[in-house]
């Protein structure tokens, strides 16, 4: 497979993602860069995110191990699901297929009871619901790349019952973190969400598990696989 055969909804999520990479680590003030093509973090990469991805399908396994190397959770992404690990001391972490989901032509509003996540305070709140207080740190609130979704039961209610983040990429919107407490529900309800912020884009992502059946349930389909690898 050359990079020329890479299909245009699999190119667009993994650019996505690498996007989101670039934006998080930002946040983090940790330097990247992207070099025979493995995007990998010049430090430790933020807490859940791994520390070289494949850019490319036809990259060398041997440089996505040298862009981690003497990295101590040197967590590495593939990409396209091209390579085995296990002979060089990692562990399958999960298989997860990338998903996309093409521009709805039709309007659509933001569902009762979301609303932009904008105060640290709130952000903490939510990311309680989630473990990601370590990652998704307050001066995400500040770039407009990124949005934060939140849902509560009613207006006076304090309580989040789901969540998710929508980053604004070059070409899609990445999908990500969603949490439930009615998943299939949420799922629905976060592509009108998503449709009303950023009318005419598609969205991408990866899931497995329930989670990539719920999104194929609402018109996300399954474009390739992603496998991520730690030690």
């Amino acid at each position: 497979m050359n990079t020329a055969a890479v299909p245009i909804p699999l190119r667009t999520a993994v650019d996505a993602s690498l996007s989101w990479y670039d934006a998080l680590c930002s946040l983090h003030g940790v330097p990247c860069g992207i070099q025979n093509d493995v995007w990998a973090a010049y430090a430790p990469p933020p807490p859940l995110h791994s520390a070289a991805k494949s850019a490319e399908p036809t990259v060398r396994p041997d440089h996505v191990l040298a862009a981690v190397e003497g990295l101590e959770h040197g967590g590495i992404a593939d990409s396209f699901g091209s390579f085995d690990l296990t002979t060089e001391g990692f562990e399958l972490l999960f298989e997860a297929q990338w998903i996309h989901r093409p521009a709805s032509g039709d309007p659509s509003e933001v569902p009762a009871g979301w609303s932009i996540v904008r105060s640290a305070a709130q952000l903490t709140q939510w990311t309680s619901h989630h473990d990601t207080q370590q990652v998704l740190l307050p001066g995400l609130l500040d770039r407009s790349s990124f949005v934060v979704l939140g849902k509560r039961g009613d207006h006076d209610s304090a309580d989040l019952t789901a969540g998710v983040v929508l980053h604004l990429g070059t070409a899609a919107v990445s999908v990500s973190n969603l949490w439930a407490d009615e998943p299939d529900q949420a799922w629905a309800e976060v592509v009108s969400a998503a449709g009303a912020l950023f009318p005419g884009r598609s969205l991408v992502g990866y899931e497995y598990g329930a989670d990539l059946e719920r999104a194929q349930a609402v018109g996300f389909a399954a474009i390739g696989p992603q496998r991520v690898w730690a030690r």
